[in-house]
């Protein structure tokens, strides 16, 4: 409505003649004041959709020559239903053994790794099922813990620090607009592995898993 009345306006100002104004005293009014500044324009547009999600992965994988399964959480900020960015964090639930303290309790080695991930989705509209390409950006830990330690904490002096990328591909499938599942296939990569005599070789590998995310797709 607030749009017709200022088109009006600008045909009334436009079709009358410069002496009707002028009877009055004035000067006939500018019809640009009457558009709406809105700001410069945006870099997404003025359509962008906002959304965002956080769930639940589990994969299998191999590291320290042992299969097990990664266990890990994820949550990211959802732009235009396409481009994710997020953070992500795994651990490990098949642990090494390690060589026992100074006071003969035994150890294993523990380890988890974490990121920024950034994806996107290549979807048509007609379609709930759809691809996604993205990776983790981060780094991980290699630690020594007494096996009778359960307080979570790792001892510092026995901690190993590494870098991690790990791309993947994702298979999605909207169930609901507030919940879907994923089928995901990846490889991490690792540098700078140097804990206990492990190097890199014992740290990549292919990862294998699913997610159960929810939020808004």
């Amino acid at each position: 409505m607030t749009r017709i009345v200022q088109t009006l306006t600008a045909l009334l100002v436009a079709a009358a003649p410069a002496h009707a104004w002028a009877q009055d005293g004035g000067a006939p009014p500018d019809a640009s004041l009457s558009v709406r500044d809105d700001g410069p324009p945006l870099a997404f547009g003025k359509k962008l959709a906002v959304g965002g999600y956080g769930g639940l992965d589990v994969a299998y994988t191999r590291m320290f020559g042992r299969d097990g399964a990664l266990v890990g959480i994820q949550g990211a900020l959802l732009l235009d239903h396409r481009l994710s960015l997020g953070l992500a964090g795994y651990g490990w639930t098949n642990p090494q053994q390690g060589p026992s303290d100074s006071f003969g309790n035994e150890r294993q080695f523990e380890t988890g790794y974490g990121g920024v991930t950034v994806r996107y989705s290549l979807y048509t509209p007609s379609l709930p099922v759809y691809v996604s390409l993205g990776a983790l950006f981060g780094g991980g830990a290699i630690a020594l813990v007494n096996e009778d330690d359960h307080d979570g904490e790792w001892d510092d002096t026995d901690e190993d620090v590494f870098g991690v990328v790990q791309p993947d591909v994702t298979l999605h499938a909207n169930l609901t607009p507030w919940m879907r599942l994923g089928v995901t296939a990846g490889y991490r990569f690792t540098s700078n592995v140097a804990s206990s005599g492990f190097d890199e070789s014992d740290m990549n590998g292919w990862v294998l898993g699913g997610q159960l995310q929810f939020g808004s797709f």
